[in-house]
C-alpha cells in the first residue's frame, strides 16, 4: 500500500473531494486527522475510515480562524504519532459578476480559498521540516488556469493557490518536503451542486466543453491526490496536476 502507516491531515474532510481523499488514503494504509465545520459529516467519514481498519481523529475546524488548523496538526501528531501528508481541501465558491462583486463576498472567498490554504500548509509545513519529509497537497482548480465569467473571486483565489504552492515548493525542498496543487475540473460534489443551483447552470452547456462529456467523481480527484502524497511522486514538487477531463486543453469557450 502506498501510504502504509502514514498520517495524513485533511481539511474539508466531511464531504466531497476531502472525504474521497480521506477514504482513498485509508485504503492505501494511512491514518487520518480530519477537520471540517460539519460535525456529522466528520463522524461519518471517520466511521468509514475505521471500517477500513485505519484510525481517524477529528476536530471541528473553521479554516478562517487563526488556530484551528494548527490545532489539527497538533492533534495528528499527539494522537496518531506524526504528520506525513496534508491536503488543504476546504473551499468555497462565488458566482457574482465582477462589477457586482461585493467586498464581503470577495473577502469570504479569499479567506477560505487563499488565506486558509496558505496557513494550513504553513502549519503542516512547520512540522514537516522538523522531520525532514512530507507532502503538502493544495486544492486549486482548472478555474485557476482559465478565466471564466462570473468567477472573478473564485478564479483569482484558485490562481493564487497555484502560485503560493509553487513558492512553498521552492522554500521547502531543502527540507525534504514537497508541495503540489491539484486542479480539479467539474466534480460531482455538494459544493459544485450548490453552485449549480445558485447560478442556474445549464448542465448540457457546461459539459459540452469537457471532452469526456461528464463530471468527475470525487474518487477520481482523490486518486490524483494519493499519487502526490505517495513516494511515487517523490521527485514531483511545484507541480499543478489538472484532473479536468480535458477542459483546459479544450481551447476557447464562450
Amino acid at each position: 500500500m502506498r501510504l502504509s502507516n502514514r498520517v495524513i491531515g485533511i481539511t474539508g474532510g466531511a464531504s466531497g473531494i476531502g472525504r474521497a481523499c480521506a477514504l482513498a488514503a485509508a485504503a492505501e494504509g494511512a491514518d487520518l486527522a480530519l477537520g471540517d465545520i460539519n460535525a456529522d459529516g466528520l463522524a461519518e467519514t471517520a466511521s468509514a475510515i475505521e471500517a477500513l481498519g485505519r484510525r481517524a481523529v477529528t476536530r471541528i475546524v473553521d479554516v478562517t480562524t487563526d488556530d484551528d488548523q494548527q490545532a489539527l496538526v497538533e492533534l495528528a501528531v499527539s494522537e496518531l504519532g506524526s504528520l506525513d501528508g496534508w491536503v488543504g481541501s476546504a473551499g468555497t465558491g462565488s458566482g457574482q459578476f465582477a462589477l457586482e462583486q461585493t467586498r464581503a463576498d470577495w473577502r469570504r472567498v479569499m479567506d477560505v480559498n487563499v488565506d486558509a490554504v496558505f496557513f494550513g500548509a504553513q502549519a503542516a509545513g512547520r512540522h514537516m521540516v522538523t522531520t525532514g519529509s512530507g507532502s503538502i497537497v493544495t486544492v486549486a482548480s482548472m478555474y485557476g488556469q482559465r478565466a471564466v465569467k462570473q468567477r472573478a473571486a473564485y478564479c483569482t483565489s484558485k490562481a493564487s493557490v497555484v502560485m503560493l504552492t509553487q513558492v512553498l515548493a521552492l522554500e521547502l525542498a531543502e527540507h525534504g518536503v514537497r508541495a503540489n496543487a491539484l486542479a480539479p475540473g467539474y466534480t460531482d460534489t455538494p459544493l459544485f451542486n450548490a453552485g449549480k443551483e445558485r447560478d442556474s447552470v445549464e448542465m448540457d452547456r457546461l459539459i459540452a466543453h469537457v471532452p469526456f462529456k461528464r463530471l468527475a467523481v470525487p474518487e477520481e480527484i482523490a486518486s490524483a491526490a494519493i499519487f502526490l502524497l505517495s513516494d511515487e511522486a517523490g521527485f514531483v514538487t511545484g507541480h499543478v496536476l489538472t484532473v479536468d477531463g480535458g477542459w483546459v486543453a479544450h481551447g476557447p469557450r464562450e
